[in-house]
């Protein structure tokens, strides 16, 4: 169950990244690495996203690769999210602690993003969604389940337009993304899974 008070839609700005790099710098390595589950050696973070291996050092969080988004998303992780494994159910944004206040805004960037990306073009969506590690499944329309981290993975679902109907589509959490993400930082991790799909 979601504890933290989400993030406002405008982090960017209400509190800047110099904010949590403060936080960051002032935090336990030790209490952030048994919380998380993420290695901690030599003063490096050990962070496995999409299936790569990630080196944060700390206290600088010194990363090469790491959009300033990014950068936000990963400290609200390390600082406040916890290790939490999943009973195997997914969920929607909407479904999920504060997803019905922040929902409209998620379609507008995650799910409308998806459809006009690969509404018309699914096997571009297959072959992508496979690249990045993910793992077709079974059932109406075409779905990828894309591990983000570990024990954190997210459902993309298609159903292709026809002549009648256009293209939709539908983005599920697994049940333990509250406890590692709060609302506004669950759109930031679709985002960037769109991002690297592309």
């Amino acid at each position: 169950m979601e504890k933290k008070t989400p993030y406002a839609p405008n982090n960017l700005t209400e509190r800047p990244i110099a904010y949590y790099m403060e936080e960051f710098r002032n935090a336990d390595p030790y209490e952030i690495s048994e919380r998380t589950g993420v290695a901690f050696t030599d003063k490096i973070f050990h962070l496995q996203v999409l299936g790569q291996e990630r080196l944060i050092d700390w206290p600088g969080f010194e990363a090469e690769g790491f959009k300033d988004k990014e950068k936000i998303l990963f400290l609200h992780y390390l600082l406040e999210g916890k290790k939490v494994s999943p009973s195997g159910t997914f969920s929607s944004y909407a479904d999920l602690p504060w997803g019905n206040v922040y929902d409209r805004n998620f379609r507008a960037r995650c799910v409308n993003r998806l459809v006009g990306t690969y509404g018309t073009r699914i096997e571009a969506f297959k072959e992508a969604a496979v690249r990045l590690g993910g793992e077709l499944l079974p059932g109406s329309g075409v779905t990828a389940e894309i591990p983000f981290m570990e024990n954190l993975s997210v459902r993309f679902i298609l159903w292709e337009g026809d002549e009648e109907f256009p293209a939709s589509g539908q983005i599920l959490f697994s049940d333990n993304f509250p406890d590692a993400f709060a609302a506004e930082d669950r759109v930031v991790v679709c985002e960037v899974i769109l991002g690297y799909l592309r």
